[in-house]
This record gives structure tokens, C-alpha cells and sequence, in this order.
């Protein structure tokens, strides 16, 4: 293969790597029933806006939801907090719901974390999931302090290789080779990132996974709890990826860690 033909696939690798890790934004945002009347503030971040909101004065629980959802998932979270009379803070992540910030890699959600803390504090916890606990991760070990951490189905560290591409029968298939072999350095060199930055956790966190998640497998979780000091793991079953997260006798759960003293 001539050097041109090298670059040729290097650029289609990259472009086909650029795509894929693009979320598809649902053709109407949702906000979830109890933000329904709360002012929606629009956060600069590097690549355009995030929107949050707040509910509430005093000492908050921001909330950070998964790749390709928004704000919705936490509406029975946020009833439940109000319950308890605790304020709360929720955001649409770069690149979905309604936050017009483009960017969706685990740096840019990261520092999106830290700009709705730092505009919209106090905040006292954070609660991620999915790709959340990801954006979470990244914006404690870029000097965000909160008092308790809440990481439901988180995706990292990774413990198992990522599923392979499915690509379209017309990419060559030295493309798709070389774009698998990026895509799977990039996932060793982050979990070796993140993994290293776990073990200087330092907030007590509380570490969430159903047994039955057909995304996420159980030994992330597990290996998590293995590398962040004091973590505790928390098992539902029959609750999947998403609905683990808005579960009653869940969310009863993570309400009594955080509000414990």
C-alpha cells in the first residue's frame, strides 16, 4: 500500500470514528414534568450552551443522565428529592436534549459537569448514569469536590473489549480494520486513565448496577467498587440499563445515602 493510499484510510478511518461516536439527538427534546416550570439557563461550554436547571435554594444534588437521553430520566428522582427538601440541579449533556454544545467526548460532558456546578451551586452531591458516571469521573479528577457520589450502570472502567463496528458492506474493509484498531487503543488508553484516577477518589460513593443490564456488564461496576476507596455496591435485578435508574426501591436507596450524614 503506497503512503497515499495509508493516509486515504487513516482519514476515512478517522471520519468514520468521528460519525460513530456522534449521539443522535431525539427529534423533540423532553424535559422532564417537575423542571417543566423552572428556568432553563443556558451554560457556555468550549463547543456551544448547556441547558440546566435548578429546583430549589441551598445545597443541591446535580444529576447527570446517559449517552442519547436528557433531562427526562430523572423526573421520579427529582419527585423524590423534593420530597426530602432537597434542591436539585439537572443538565442536558453536549450533543443532546437541548443543550446546543456540540461536543459529547468524556472531556467536553466532563467540563460541562463543572460549569453547571460552578454556575448553579452549591452543589453538595452528583448522581451519573450511563455515560454520566463517565462525565462525572472526569470532572472529579479535574478538582469538582461534592460530598457524596452516586454512579448508576456506569459503562468504566471498561472491563470487557467494545462490541465491534457494524459498518455499512460498502467501507472497505481496511477502513473498518483500522478504524477498530483506533477505536480499541483509545478504549484501553481511557480505562487506563480512568482507573487510575479512581483510586484517588476521595467522597464516599455509592456504586449502583442491575444484574440483568443488557449494556453495561456488572464487572464494571464491580471493578469500580475494586479501585475507588470506601465505594459500596449496591445490586437490583430485572431493571436493565435505563430503568435502574428510576426505580422506587432504587431511588429510596441513593435518597438515604446521600442524605445520611
Amino acid at each position: 500500500m503506497s503512503d497515499s493510499q495509508v493516509d486515504e484510510v487513516e482519514e476515512r478511518a478517522l471520519a468514520l470514528l468521528k460519525d460513530r461516536d456522534a449521539p443522535r439527538r431525539r427529534a423533540r427534546p423532553r424535559v422532564a414534568r417537575a423542571l417543566s416550570e423552572a428556568v432553563e439557563h443556558m451554560l457556555p461550554v468550549a463547543s456551544g450552551e448547556v441547558a440546566a436547571w435548578r429546583l430549589g435554594e441551598g445545597p443541591a444534588v446535580l444529576m447527570v443522565h446517559g449517552w442519547e437521553d436528557d433531562n427526562a430520566l430523572w423526573g421520579p428522582a427529582i419527585d423524590l428529592f423534593s420530597q426530602w427538601g432537597r434542591p436539585v440541579v439537572v443538565i442536558d449533556l453536549p450533543g443532546h436534549g437541548f443543550s446546543t454544545a456540540t461536543d459529547a467526548s468524556i472531556r467536553s460532558v466532563g467540563e460541562a459537569v463543572i460549569a453547571a456546578a460552578e454556575a448553579l451551586g452549591p452543589v453538595e452531591a452528583l448522581i451519573g448514569h450511563s455515560y454520566g458516571c463517565g462525565a462525572i469521573i472526569h470532572a472529579l479528577s479535574h478538582g469538582l469536590a461534592p460530598r457524596k457520589t452516586v454512579l448508576i450502570a456506569s459503562p468504566v472502567p471498561r472491563t470487557r473489549p467494545r462490541k465491534p463496528l457494524e459498518v455499512d458492506d460498502d467501507v472497505p474493509p481496511e477502513v473498518v480494520a483500522r478504524a477498530e484498531e483506533l477505536r480499541q487503543q483509545h478504549a484501553v488508553g481511557q480505562t487506563e486513565r480512568i482507573e487510575a484516577a479512581l483510586t484517588a477518589m476521595t467522597a464516599p460513593c455509592l456504586v449502583v448496577h442491575s444484574i440483568d443490564d443488557e449494556q453495561t456488564p456488572l464487572s464494571n461496576s464491580q471493578r469500580l467498587v475494586e479501585l475507588w476507596p470506601g465505594a459500596d455496591l449496591f445490586l437490583a435485578d430485572q431493571l436493565g440499563h435505563r430503568f435502574v435508574a428510576q426505580d422506587g426501591d432504587v431511588l429510596e436507596r441513593i435518597v438515604r445515602f446521600v442524605e445520611e450524614a
